[in-house]
């Protein structure tokens, strides 16, 4: 018997998927660490004398071709990892996702069960297409040109290279500390993709991969369930209800919903429809990390049983989990920098991210105290290949 698909287990795929892109500009970042260990005695001669940190500079791009050939090497020896799990999580689990939920529809509605909708198939096959193209463009491309002006890591490595020698030439530090810092500081931007959004927002490697992998995975689950609602002929849902909800979602969590819009001819008026509470945006009802399920609902027959939440409270419980978060993410950036800082043998690096990392848990043991609704998630505090 196959094991049933849920969504959390394909958002956990999802979230491994993005693990590997992070551990990869983790590494990436130890390749560039590497690189300036070999500019050692530059660097000593530059913080005996300031003046001499151009002879530092000029030592230091002398490694970017060794540096993008090593970037490179680690790129492509698992390229073909990242993109068979893309189409195992988007088109093998959607697949199965999709045939298991046929038949549940099948037996709760008393109705033969179908095979996958020719729509159905346009959605995974259109999903898995796209992110794949999204993350190869974008990430991929990227680190696997030897055009030392558009690879991502050889960009970043002259990019701290040309900051120290500015802050060594203004004289606001010495040049160890200076280039120290600027690691430091490079980390916590991340190395870019090539996307740059509507608002002017350069995305890191690893923020791009994850938010496009979230969303496509969340988008495919739920869509692939609504196509085949709609197959069924079944648009009255059940949306599940949690005590943190956004806005879009809030006002009709845990009510029966219309799935299909205004405009179809089986849309029922006298329930709220999904389209009102901005489906299909990445903001809306059943968008970017929305984790509400929709389950079919037969008017006369089925009950509600969802839990009923205040929506404004809910709302602003959502503002609290989004500080939780907050919190998550400045544990997983401080282990990094300690990562970096260990590999430096950066002492004060060292002992400063340790006290970063315990300041953060700290702050998430409190925040967890105090609301119930609240649970401390250990799996958001770690990194990729974290031991």
């Amino acid at each position: 018997m196959n094991k049933k698909i849920t969504q959390a287990q394909m958002m956990q795929k999802a979230d491994q998927i993005a693990d590997y892109y992070a551990y990869n500009e983790q590494e990436m970042f130890y390749i560039l660490i590497d690189a300036f260990k070999q500019t050692r005695p530059e660097l000593m001669n530059a913080e005996k004398d300031p003046t001499k940190i151009m002879e530092w500079r000029l030592k230091a791009l002398s490694q970017i071709g060794g540096l993008t050939d090593k970037v490179i090497k680690l790129i492509s020896k698992n390229s073909g990892y990242s993109e068979q799990a893309i189409y195992d999580l988007i088109e093998r689990d959607g697949l199965k996702a999709t045939k298991q939920f046929n038949k549940q529809l099948a037996k709760t509605l008393k109705k033969p069960v179908r095979g996958v909708s020719a729509n159905s198939s346009v959605i995974i096959r259109s999903y898995a297409e796209q992110t794949m193209r999204d993350v190869n463009n974008y990430v991929n491309q990227t680190l696997l040109t030897r055009n030392y002006g558009h690879n991502s890591a050889s960009k970043t490595y002259q990019e701290i290279i040309n900051k120290t020698v500015l802050d060594v030439t203004l004289g606001k530090k010495t040049p160890q500390k200076a280039l120290f810092d600027n690691i430091y500081q490079w980390r916590d931007k991340g190395m870019s993709s090539s996307l740059i959004d509507k608002a002017g927002h350069k995305w890191s490697l690893e923020g791009y991969t994850r938010m496009v992998l979230q969303s496509t995975t969340s988008r495919t689950y739920n869509d692939l369930r609504i196509q085949s609602m709609k197959d069924y002929d079944t648009v009255l849902c059940t949306m599940s209800s949690h005590p943190a909800a956004r806005p879009a979602c809030a006002p009709i969590q845990g009510k029966v919903v219309c799935i299909v819009p205004k405009s179809d001819p089986r849309c029922d008026d006298s329930y709220p429809n999904i389209y009102d509470y901005g489906y299909g945006t990445p903001a809306g009802t059943q968008g970017v990390n929305c984790s509400h399920l929709l389950n079919p609902y037969i008017k006369g027959v089925s009950h509600n049983y969802a839990e009923q939440f205040d929506p404004k409270q809910a709302v602003e419980n959502m503002k609290i989990q989004q500080k939780q978060r907050y919190l998550e993410r400045g544990v997983r950036k401080n282990k990094r920098k300690l990562q970096l800082a260990k590999r430096l043998n950066d002492s004060d690096g060292i002992s400063k991210y340790t006290a970063s990392v315990k300041g953060y848990q700290a702050k998430l043991r409190q925040i967890v105290n105090d609301h119930d609704f609240l649970a401390r998630q250990y799996s958001r505090e770690k990194i990729a290949k974290e031991k």
